[in-house]
Formats: structure tokens, C-alpha cells, sequence
């Protein structure tokens, strides 16, 4: 198929590899945030407790529908998921590559950090594109975090759920749902939100390489962009909740526009905690590797946010 210009363009203004300040080959921008990421998830395997493959839902034939959790070094059992008395908070992962890339197993770079500050990780998987739809996709992330909040819910814990680029996306949907009308699940539960360099009007990606394996129409990329969900779609129940809405100054400035946009839409609609910032020096890789070091301006903000609301509780 020959490309316009304006395809072109939009190629070019949703590819974050091609932005970076830090390499000029693309590529190689993909190649090592890979390496990072997969180096510190195997690490964090290694060195701390950890139930990997916990499945979400039995029958279903979708591919890596299973949740990886990580437990913080001092848990004293075998079964580390029934010795969580002592544990801070849960940290939702939703790893991001465009709905059609990555999965759980390079996604835990966090753990190792959330582990030292007593916080369980629980790092989602999902089927990608195209051996899932979208909808499908979304469906299989609200299934995962029903699993989380049973949990959470039982050991009377908080959660925080934070998503990395097309994961923020997901992570946006999450907003949508009246958990305690479909699942019995009070809004008290969910403590933060952090949307990191994400994407929630997913009608520019329709003419683009990304959407090949994604089969969007312009229609059902509306249907399912958090931008263009109505006030009453929201659940105003969370409207007091802390969100984070953040992008890496060497972003593309679509996404720049993209984080903007929706943080001012989810206060213009209700929500009272919305934060939107900018991080300069960073880019849309190198801005959520940040959360495998404790001493990076990302990981203080949210271990700081966690402390001030589980101390606040």
C-alpha cells in the first residue's frame, strides 16, 4: 500500500524510538530499553520472592493472561502470598509496545525497588495484537486487576496501578469501570494512578504502522480512547484518587500533547488530584526505567505519594 505524507507523518509523530536525545539509530533506543528492562526483571527473578504465573482466568485460550507477583525480601514462607501482613501497599504494572509488543516477562524492573520499600508487585500479562483485539485486551487487563483487588482486599491493602505508554493506556480504562457495582469493590481500595507517556486518543494510530496488527477503524479506535469518554463513563467514585499524568521531555511532542490533553480532560470532568508534568532529560524509554533505581525523580514521586496516603490512611 503507498503511504501519503500525512501517514508519514503520523509514523513518524508515534514513533518514540525515533525522538530520543540518546541515540540517533532507533533501533538501537528499542534494543537497549529491552536490555535494561529484561536485565532487571531477571535479576529481581532472582534475588526476591516472587509467584510467577499466577493464572487469571482458567479456560480462557488467550495467550500470557497471568499475573507475576513480587514480594518484598524479608517474607518468611514458601507461600509468599499468604504472609502479606506487613506489606505497604500492591504496585500494578501494565507494561506498554503498542498492545503488540513486550509482555510480563521484561517487566518486573521495578520489583527489586518496590520490594526494598515493602510494596508487593504485581506485574500484568495480556495476548497481544493480532492474536487478540483491542477489546479483548482491555477485557483480559479488567480481569487481571479483579484478581489484584481480591487480593488487596483481603490483606486490606491498597493499590496503586501504573502504566508505560500503551499501558497507560489500559491502566486509563481502569477508570471506567464501577468496580463496586460490577464486582463489590469500594473505591477506597485504589490509591494512585500513574499514567506514564501515554497514549489516549487512539484515532491518529489508525493510519499508521502501528494499527496493522491492531485492525482499528477510526470508529472502534474512538470507542475505546479514554479521551473521548463521556464524564458519566467515568466512575466519580475515584474522582478524589492521586493520578500522575507524565511524559519525558524527549517524547514526541504527539505525546506530550496526548499526556496534556488528558490529565485537563480528567479534571475538567472531576477528578481533583490530577497532577501533569513534565520530566525534563528523559525519553519515552529512559523515563519509566527510572523506576528500577530508588533514586530517580519517577520512583521518589511515587514512593513519596505511596508513604503520604498509606500514612494518611
Amino acid at each position: 500500500m503507498t503511504q501519503t505524507t500525512t501517514d508519514i507523518d503520523a509514523d513518524y509523530a508515534y514513533s518514540p524510538s525515533r525522538w530520543s536525545h540518546r541515540f540517533h539509530d532507533a533501533e538501537k533506543v528499542i534494543q537497549s530499553h529491552v536490555k535494561t528492562i529484561t536485565n532487571a526483571t531477571q535479576a529481581a527473578r532472582a534475588h526476591i520472592p516472587c509467584l510467577l504465573n499466577s493464572i487469571v482466568d482458567p479456560i480462557t485460550s488467550l495467550s500470557d493472561h497471568f499475573v507475576d507477583f513480587y514480594f518484598p525480601s524479608n517474607t518468611k514462607t514458601d507461600l509468599p502470598i499468604s504472609d502479606m501482613s506487613e506489606i505497604k501497599a500492591i504496585f500494578v504494572y501494565i507494561h506498554g509496545g503498542y498492545w503488540q509488543f513486550l509482555s510480563r516477562n521484561e517487566s518486573a524492573f521495578m520489583a527489586q525497588t518496590m520490594s526494598d520499600a515493602q510494596i508487593v508487585t504485581a506485574v500484568v500479562g495480556y495476548p497481544l495484537a493480532p492474536h487478540a483485539t483491542m477489546d479483548q485486551i482491555i477485557r483480559c487487563i479488567e480481569q487481571a486487576l479483579v484478581k489484584i483487588l481480591r487480593l488487596a482486599m483481603k490483606f486490606s491493602t491498597k493499590i496503586y496501578i501504573c502504566g508505560h505508554s500503551a499501558g497507560a493506556h489500559l491502566s486509563s480504562t481502569l477508570l471506567l469501570i464501577n468496580w463496586k457495582e460490577k464486582y463489590n469493590i469500594d473505591h477506597e481500595i485504589f490509591a494512585g494512578f500513574f499514567l506514564i507517556s501515554g497514549v489516549y486518543d487512539l484515532i491518529p494510530l489508525v493510519s499508521t504502522y502501528i494499527n496493522q496488527p491492531l485492525g482499528m477503524t477510526t470508529l472502534t479506535a474512538q470507542n475505546i480512547s479514554s479521551l473521548y469518554r463521556i464524564k458519566d463513563d467515568y466512575w466519580s467514585a475515584l474522582n478524589n484518587v492521586a493520578i500522575l499524568c507524565v511524559h519525558g521531555q524527549y517524547d514526541p511532542p504527539s505525546f506530550h500533547e496526548q499526556n496534556r490533553r488528558y490529565g485537563s480532560y480528567l479534571e475538567q470532568i472531576g477528578f481533583t488530584n490530577v497532577k501533569i508534568l513534565q520530566m525534563d532529560n528523559f525519553d519515552h524509554f529512559d523515563v519509566i526505567e527510572q523506576l528500577e533505581k530508588r533514586d530517580q525523580p519517577l520512583t521518589q514521586m511515587i514512593l513519596s505519594l505511596i508513604d503520604n496516603t498509606v500514612n494518611s490512611a
